[in-house]
């Protein structure tokens, strides 16, 4: 059985509230964000998994070094498990500084920065990578250069540049050493930001055009209603998650209380089992070992032949309850498999329940209930012998088990397309609240200390006669007895023309 998957909106929304590594996998090519942090702990939870899932991914990483130097990130890295000099010394892993990137022209231009990044993504794409994953401290910009409009301008640029490229850029700015105005333009200029251990969709991110004082009225009223529509969008999400989860509770106590329930059926039918095996057992043992005792102490003279065909006669009777019992569960086991076998014929339905009767007359006698059969004449129809007559010994089994000494009535009626026979006992009935469970598996509605069996004759009867196509019924009220109505089509579609034996299919129960 396959393994439940989650509904995209709770797979979405675990990746947007799990834990750093497993939000940043939202991110790819074409995005810009910024790493916004106060403690080096929230810095390397970021960065780590931001550089291993590019170099996972098949890209180049870049990494811009200022304050801390390369062999501090180096150390980082391979703490949390990136190759650091197998991915140098393969390309996939570089180390700039400053001077080699923002600072190449000896003062910070942003067009030229731009235009060198440019160059880095498409030698990396000619070396065979997939892309750019960069990555920059941004401490160098507490000098003297740049001025803030010119950083402004760097990261307006990147968010013409990046979209549609084969590049991702995250921006490293410390709170702590950057005054807040240049936090602000961070926020103002990034789509996504990192800060602590969580990826923000940034609601204050503005557009180049409105950082420059380009757009219009219009286009200031677009990205108001596009970023109302976000946070509505944001809660509507929550809801429906909150409603999944609600739902995904509520399903898996359900599966849970099956499952125990499950368990106690299982333990409980061990019990019966285990109890059920032995009583034929016993007295068959008990016979055996008294037969021997009386053999041992005959000094080798022969025991009388009554006596030997009296316990021959008695272990019969006891090896067929345990052959009984065992084809029961051999029957359950061929029914979940979906393997029970129908061997079609053209039968008397009215001559198979005489001679199920007839079979019973001892029993019968023994309980004190007299089996009255009503039949006007034969009842023909395709059916399997076998299973018919299981389903007739089921019934008559319960209803002389369950029917108090009182008489007991079968009564086979035939229609133009389908056959009717009805058991019924005067004996202590069943509650309402039983009457659909009494079908179940390992189900009885009394007690297993009152009365003995697996609780599995009934869960076979309905099995077998919805294989036959027909259904089976129960009416009964407590200390009135029971009536079970089987209606049996005479010439089902899949008897007809069918080779025998055929296999009864999972659908049939």
């Amino acid at each position: 059985m396959p393994a439940p998957t989650a509904p995209p909106v709770l797979l979405e929304a675990g990746a947007a509230v799990g834990e750093t590594a497993r939000q940043l996998t939202r991110l790819g090519l074409g995005d810009h964000v910024c790493l916004v942090y106060e403690r080096m702990a929230d810095h390397v939870a970021a960065l780590v998994p931001y550089m291993r899932q590019g170099l996972e991914r098949g890209e180049r990483c870049v990494y811009v070094v200022d304050a801390h130097g390369v062999e501090d990130v180096a150390v980082v890295l391979e703490a949390h498990g990136v190759e650091v000099e197998r991915e140098r010394a393969r390309g996939a892993l570089v180390f700039l500084t400053q001077r080699e990137t923002f600072l190449r022209e000896g003062r910070f231009e942003p067009e030229a920065m731009i235009a060198y990044f440019h160059r880095v993504v498409v030698e990396s794409l000619a070396a065979g990578f997939s892309g750019v994953c960069a990555t920059g401290e941004m401490s160098w910009a507490l000098g003297p250069e740049p001025s803030r409009e010119e950083l402004l301008r760097y990261e307006m640029l990147l968010n013409h540049f990046l979209p549609g490229s084969r590049a991702m850029a995250n921006c490293q700015y410390d709170r702590r050493r950057f005054p807040p105005e240049v936090i602000r333009d961070v926020l103002r200029t990034h789509p996504r930001v990192i800060l602590g251990d969580e990826v923000h969709e940034n609601l204050f991110y503005e557009t180049p055009e409105m950082l420059l004082g380009e757009e219009s009225a219009a286009m200031r009223v677009e990205w108001m209603v596009r970023q109302l529509k976000r946070v509505r969008e944001a809660e509507r999400k929550l809801v429906l998650m909150g409603i999944r989860l609600s739902e995904q509770a509520v399903e898996n106590r359900r599966l849970y209380e099956e499952a125990r329930e499950a368990v106690r059926a299982r333990d409980e039918f061990l019990s019966v089992a285990s109890h059920e095996l032995k009583t034929p057992l016993t007295p068959l043992r008990l016979r055996l070992q008294g037969l021997k005792r009386e053999v041992e102490g005959r000094g080798g003279e022969p025991v009388a032949r009554e006596r030997v065909a009296s316990v021959a006669q008695g272990a019969e009777q006891q090896l067929r309850k345990l052959a009984v019992l065992v084809d029961a569960l051999l029957d359950v086991s061929r029914l979940t498999q979906g393997r029970l076998v129908l061997t079609w014929e053209e039968l008397d339905l009215t001559e198979v329940v005489r001679e199920v009767v007839e079979r019973f007359a001892q029993q019968a006698a023994k309980t004190g209930s007299a089996v009255e059969v009503e039949a006007e004449g034969r009842v023909m129809g395709r059916w399997d012998r076998v299973r018919l007559e299981q389903v007739m010994t089921n019934l008559l089994s319960n209803a002389l088990k369950y029917g108090a000494g009182r008489p007991v009535r079968v009564a086979v009626e035939g229609e133009p397309e389908r056959a009717v026979l009805v058991v019924s006992d005067e004996g202590i009935g069943i509650g309402p609240e039983h009457l659909e469970r009494i079908f179940g598996k390992f189900e009885r509605a009394v007690s297993g200390r009152h009365y003995g069996g697996l609780g599995l004759g009934l869960y076979i009867t309905r099995q077998i006669v919805q294989a036959l196509g027909g259904t089976i019924e129960v009416e009964s009220e407590p200390g009135h007895g029971a009536t079970f109505r089987v209606v049996l089509p005479r010439f089902s579609p899949q008897s007809v023309g069918a080779v025998s034996p055929s296999p009864l299919g999972r659908g049939a129960g």
